[in-house]
């Protein structure tokens, strides 16, 4: 979707939409801060502009079959335009601790563990739902190299801490 060759994002955007109002179609534009940026960020060069601008004329016009869903990280980092665009807004805060014990237990559940999935929901408080996947998938691939049957309190911890560790490195790229 996006080009390095001037006017051809703005043209492989057209393409997608047109695709989009003859075809029934989710379209899911994901990472859509790449896309849709403050037009008065001082950063963005004017092509970058006119995308937003190319971008924000196609979600107006399209009257396909079928929905456009955008998805982001960085909410604030979004022409004030594009969330008129749109029907509908849907924030996704951090789970609670019922919501990260029903999680773990949903991971858990082809993989046996030596712990009860509902008690590490203690252990997880603040994580993200993609975070708290990242760290059930892990243990359960260590344990798996390691041939391990089940997944132990140690190997569940290892993980929480190292999904720690990605996550301060993380935040501290971002800054």
């Amino acid at each position: 979707l996006v080009s390095s060759l001037l006017g051809e994002t703005a043209s492989n955007l057209r393409k997608i939409f047109d695709y989009a109002s003859v075809n029934p179609v989710v379209l899911l534009l994901d990472e859509f801060d790449a896309i849709a940026r403050l037009r008065d960020d001082e950063t963005l060069n004017g092509e970058l502009r006119r995308v937003v601008n190319s971008l924000l004329m196609l979600i107006e016009k399209f009257r396909g079959q079928g929905f456009v869903i955008a998805a982001t990280n960085h909410e604030k980092q979004l022409d004030p335009a594009i969330w008129r665009r749109f029907d509908e807004v849907v924030f996704f805060g951090k789970p609670s601790n019922n919501e990260i014990g029903r999680l773990v237990t949903l991971k858990f559940r082809n993989f046996a563990t030596e712990f009860e999935p509902t008690e590490m929901s203690k252990f997880l408080e603040g994580f993200s739902h993609a975070e708290i996947e990242r760290v059930c998938l892990n243990a359960i691939r260590r344990a798996v190299l390691a041939k391990e049957k089940r997944v132990s309190n140690r190997r569940f911890l290892e993980s929480i801490s190292l999904e720690t560790r990605r996550r301060d490195i993380a935040g501290k790229l971002q800054k």
